[in-house]
């Protein structure tokens, strides 16, 4: 039995990104069951893929007072750095989908994408009583390193007691299917494509 040998389609990454920056489902709730709580059976393809989540509800509710953009992060050597995620790092004035997160996955893209939403619970990060300042952002850990979706929309709305349905109304979702080994490069450079084109404030990473 022959191996599969993996290459990479360096002409097919700009269709293919072309392809990811097209909304399969405009809202979570299209892939959930009608509880809300967890996602419909075979709704997705268990394939590897590259994927992107996109705020595409209300614009006013995402850039609303209470809304925490102050990221924490830790940087070289451990030190804190401060980001403010500001309307021009969104792209807000272009009225488009905003993306929030891109990520890939060798297999199982319904199980990944479920992991990123946890719909079982209202909130993963601890509910803040009030929205920090500007000048005194927050770092929260996220429960695990596989809910980083979910993770920094309760990040972004501090004082809400329940953010599934902020995910399930407000939050999109793309993906483009690359599966197998023969694809690994592929997904590989596609999804560093579009984190440098897309500047996702979920995706930053700042440790080296």
């Amino acid at each position: 039995m022959s191996r599969i040998q993996a290459t990479v389609n360096g002409g097919s990454l700009g269709r293919w990104f072309e392809a990811l920056c097209r909304i399969q489902y405009p809202q979570i709730e299209m892939l959930a069951r009608a509880d809300g709580m967890k996602l419909q059976n075979k709704v997705l393809p268990n394939v590897g893929a590259i994927y992107t989540f996109w705020w595409t509800g209300d614009f006013d509710l995402l850039t609303a007072n209470k809304v925490n953009r102050n990221l924490v992060l830790p940087g070289p050597g451990g030190r804190e750095v401060e980001f403010f995620v500001d309307d021009e790092w969104l792209g807000v004035k272009a009225g488009l989908p905003i993306p929030l997160y891109v990520g890939k996955t060798t297999a199982g893209l319904r199980k990944r994408i479920g992991q990123h939403l946890c719909l079982k619970q209202e909130r993963v990060l601890p509910r803040r009583g009030e929205v920090p300042s500007r000048r005194k952002g927050y770092k929260a850990e996220r429960p695990t390193s596989t809910s980083q979706l979910r993770a920094g929309i309760d990040h972004l709305f501090p004082m809400e007691n329940n953010t599934r349905s902020i995910v399930l109304e407000h939050v999109g979702l793309s993906y483009v299917e690359l599966d197998g080994d023969k694809h690994a490069a592929n997904r590989f450079y596609l999804e560093d494509l579009a984190i440098g084109r897309m500047r996702p404030p979920f995706n930053v990473d700042i440790e080296r």
